[in-house]
């Protein structure tokens, strides 16, 4: 009686997927990605091969086999499409920001997710789509038992601005129609948002989830951007709703009566992402070609700088590369584009409203710093001096490689006091794109795990000594909740065990183009 009373309780505070305390549950599996970024290849094409998705479904049928799964469920943990990095915004000169340009703002979502889905990662989506019934084939698995949930980044935010793009998504993409999505889910999801009914309407599609909890897991698991003050917006308190800033935590409760504004409004990370980023490559690629410079060299430079964590090193990157161009004595005019546009972006980039009105506290200061810097420096044509200065003066590098501390994570919701009746014992998110791992200690009665899942994709990594390596990094991370061999009674006669699967792949086609 008293466990079922705090439960209903706990059922007040976080919206769960998963089952809890059956105890003849059968084995179970949960698989978790994230961070896969794909784009319409306008700013560069993040593509893994064919043969990692086919190999990393032989990983799981093995798995399955090995340990007689009969559920499984993978979750894929925000920014799984990326709406933000496209050179349509820049094109358009309609950027996330400009939602109220409704007719066109659609339209641009529209064409990236099109071209997401049916263009650049077209086999991805099918092997996705495919795998409840290839697991039904080869591991005897109901396809029904087969569960795919895709959570709520911040590049993939746009989506729930148009219902029309997020019905692709939903029908195209994830394979699901309208009305296949059941009234429990609705509801569910409805609630997490905080209002039940918010997508009864079959012909609603729903938001896709801010987080996910499985008690028999005992997993809990958002992206992450609720922790980083550039990829989520403070809310101002008035007409009655709560403030709310990155420094306040995780406040579910404050997020439901905000209708999870901070996190679907447009933010200072979509300025820097399309606004600048995307921009650049947009424009330079544009005047290069019209030029006639045709070194294959530097527009793969140019296609590459997605790939770069922090987002910043893009610049770096080209950056340096203008540095080598002027020591070689290569073609000038070339350079001057590069160093012009540059300058043009970030100068724009600096100038606008929006920057302004979005970004945290601790750039506020910066950017007015910046811009006088900029026009003064201007005056005597220092522009590309200027900018390195700039970027290494004032951009933050923060090393997501350092850990987290403790205070943080006892902040995480599997670790608040607050949930802790759920059980739960890991805290998975992604956003930073670097793998981590931490064992906080609580006043719990069992271990504590924090894993972070770092990417699923190519990136480029700065070698020790000089130049760039391009490497792709997948990491899975892998949750069993099995029976033991004797007779199951209770939730102690299951056992959890739980990894990561980390592969970093280079390879010869990969290495063919120097530094």
């Amino acid at each position: 009686m008293l466990q079922n009373l705090l439960l209903n309780q706990a059922q007040k505070k976080l919206e769960l997927f998963g089952d809890s305390f059956e105890p003849n549950r059968p084995n179970r599996l949960c698989v978790s990605l994230s961070d896969l970024h794909f784009t319409d290849g306008t700013v560069g094409s993040q593509n893994l091969r064919k043969d990692d998705w086919d190999t990393f479904y032989a990983e799981i049928l093995a798995r399955c086999l090995r340990n007689n799964i009969k559920e499984v469920t993978l979750v894929l943990d925000g920014d799984v499409v990326d709406m933000i990095r496209s050179s349509r915004w820049a094109e358009n000169k309609v950027y996330p920001w400009h939602r109220e340009k409704t007719e066109i703002f659609s339209k641009i979502l529209n064409e990236i997710i099109h071209a997401i889905v049916e263009e650049q990662h077209e086999y991805f989506f099918h092997w996705l789509q495919q795998l409840p019934s290839k697991l039904e084939r080869d591991a005897k698995i109901k396809a029904a038992a087969v569960k795919i949930i895709v959570l709520l980044g911040n590049h993939d935010k746009e989506l729930l601005c148009d219902q029309k793009a997020l019905t692709y998504f939903y029908e195209k993409g994830l394979g699901r129609t309208l009305d296949s999505i059941g009234d429990e889910e609705r509801a569910s999801i409805g609630r997490m948002y905080g209002d039940e009914t918010m997508f009864a309407d079959k012909k609603t599609a729903p938001y896709l989830p801010f987080y996910y909890g499985d008690r028999g897991f005992r997993f809990f698991t958002t992206h992450g951007q609720w922790r980083d003050e550039d990829n989520c917006r403070e809310v101002d308190a008035k007409a009655g709703l709560p403030r709310w800033i990155v420094a306040d935590g995780w406040q579910n409760e404050t997020w439901k009566k905000l209708k999870f504004s901070p996190f679907f409004l447009p933010c200072f990370g979509d300025t820097i992402a399309a606004g600048l980023l995307s921009t650049f490559i947009y424009k330079v690629k544009n005047r290069l070609e019209s030029y006639g410079y045709q070194d294959k060299r530097l527009f793969m430079i140019l296609g590459e700088l997605d790939l770069y964590r922090p987002s910043y090193k893009a610049l770096t990157r080209i950056i340096d590369e203008t540095k080598s161009m002027r020591a070689d004595k290569r073609d000038h005019t070339a350079i001057l584009i590069i160093e012009d546009t540059l300058y043009e972006c970030i100068e724009d980039w600096l100038n606008w409203d929006f920057t302004r009105e979005s970004s945290p506290s601790s750039w506020c200061v910066k950017i007015v710093i910046m811009k006088y810097i900029l026009k003064v420096m201007k005056f005597f044509g220092f522009k590309i001096k200027v900018i390195a200065f700039l970027v290494k003066l004032f951009i933050d590098k923060k090393n997501p490689d350092s850990g987290v501390s403790l205070e943080l994570m006892a902040g995480f919701p599997a670790f608040m006091a607050e949930y802790r009746e759920y059980g739960f014992q890991i805290h998975g998110e992604g956003h930073t794109h670097k793998a981590l791992e931490e064992e906080p200690k609580f006043s719990t009665d069992k271990p504590t795990t924090y894993i972070n899942f770092g990417t699923w994709r190519d990136q480029i990594i700065g070698r020790k000594n000089s130049g760039y390596r391009r490497r792709s990094v997948l990491r899975a991370f892998y949750i069993f909740d099995l029976k033991n061999k004797q007779e199951c009674l209770t939730e102690e006669d299951r056992t959890l065990k739980y990894y990561t699967d980390d592969m970093i792949k280079w390879s010869d086609k990969s290495d063919a183009f120097s530094e």
